[in-house]
């Protein structure tokens, strides 16, 4: 009977000292950034999605997509105004041609950002991840066009890269948001 107390109290305390020393993966592990990890590991560049300041400083779907949204449609009106500019000075007409669809597609994606900022705030959380997608494809063919200029005044390169990986944010995050809401 002795041998059996003292085996089973080592148990316990062998199960007590292993519940304390090896902690549990999920305890270590912030909510927060469960949501900002699954989000961006889902975008072409998880790395530098992971240290936009809109996405680090977000704590819930709700906030990373409107977030995401409001950021998304600043950089397309700051593309999109820098593309107008290089259109002008742009003496080559196939370019220019070129400039100007890229200018079309940017109007387009400030639109759809738009409709989904709209969305959100009237709690139409479904039509987010159509409308953001929809932005994302406007800006694709633009890729393109700026790997193809000889020369890139305006940085228009990077801004098309930087756009079209906040517009997959917000494509994310709303998805996400959208998934979290029907309880999927």
């Amino acid at each position: 009977m002795a041998s059996l107390f003292n085996t089973s109290s080592m148990l316990i305390f062998f199960f007590l000292f292993l519940v304390s020393v090896v902690p549990s993966s999920t305890a270590n592990k912030p909510k927060g950034l469960d949501i900002q990890h699954t989000i961006c590991s889902k975008t072409s560049n998880p790395h530098e999605c992971l240290n936009l300041e809109h996405v680090k400083t977000s704590k819930t779907l709700k906030a990373i997509t409107k977030a995401s949204i409001d950021v998304a449609l600043q950089e397309a009106n700051d593309v999109h105004t820098k593309i107008n500019a290089v259109s002008k000075k742009e003496k080559d007409k196939l370019l220019n041609n070129l400039y100007w669809h890229c200018s079309k597609n940017y109007n387009d994606a400030i639109r759809d950002l738009t409709i989904a900022k709209r969305s959100f705030n009237s709690h139409k959380f479904d039509n987010i991840p159509i409308e953001t997608l929809d932005a994302e494809q406007e800006v694709q063919a633009c890729k393109t066009v700026f790997l193809a200029a000889k020369r890139d005044p305006a940085n228009l390169k990077k801004g098309n890269e930087e756009f079209y990986l906040l517009a997959q944010i917000a494509r994310h995050s709303s998805e996400e948001l959208v998934k979290k809401i029907s309880g999927l």
